[in-house]
């Protein structure tokens, strides 16, 4: 084998020619193992062939990356509510609704009876009344005293009526006091319907 060698070796052109085959097969040999997307076929190439954590999520298709999605897992705790955001603005008004039907005419024709007035002699109980105009309902009544500081007593002021249909006032007053007083009853009247 070294006279084999020593003869190739002999002979300067006979060494520059081995040594450009070796460096021509050197670099076809490199060539051939340089590979470019457009020297593979689509599909053939398995996760098998692809280094670990070589592809992101930006080189893969929407498609892809959804099938790589794990399982939803379960829900976690409240959080505290946030802060109360400001109010809204006003809405616009809505429509004007339709209008009720008429109500009844109510409290008419209001007025105020006196009757003519009455002497309380001391120690003594004496009543009086007022009627309202005919027609008109009795809404309070009471009675006042003359003079105002006189000693009385209302023993009874209550609605009443010349035949009890309650269309007028009626009082009664004691007189507590040394000397006679007048005391007059008064009524509130109206048409009620």
């Amino acid at each position: 084998m070294r006279s084999m060698f020593r003869r190739m070796f002999r002979r300067h052109t006979t060494v520059v020619a081995y040594l450009a085959l070796f460096v021509t097969l050197g670099g076809s040999a490199y060539a051939a193992v340089t590979v470019t997307g457009k020297d593979i076929k689509n599909g053939t190439i398995t996760g098998k062939d692809v280094k670990n954590r070589s592809l992101g999520k930006s080189k893969l298709s929407p498609t892809a990356v959804s099938s790589l999605t794990g399982a939803r897992g379960p829900a976690g705790p409240q959080g505290e509510p946030g802060a109360k955001g400001a109010p809204g603005e006003l809405g616009p008004a809505g429509p004007i609704g339709e209008t009720g039907p008429q109500g009844s005419s109510g409290v008419s024709g209001y007025e105020i009876k006196v009757s003519g007035g009455m002497s309380v002699p001391k120690g003594q109980t004496y009543g009086d009344q007022v009627n309202c105009t005919s027609g008109k309902s009795v809404l309070g009544g009471g009675v006042a005293n003359y003079p105002s500081a006189a000693p009385a007593r209302v023993v009874s002021s209550a609605p009443g009526g010349a035949n009890g249909d309650r269309t007028g006032w009626s009082v009664q007053v004691y007189n507590n006091g040394d000397q006679t007083f007048s005391s007059y009853t008064w009524a509130i009247c109206a048409y009620v319907n």
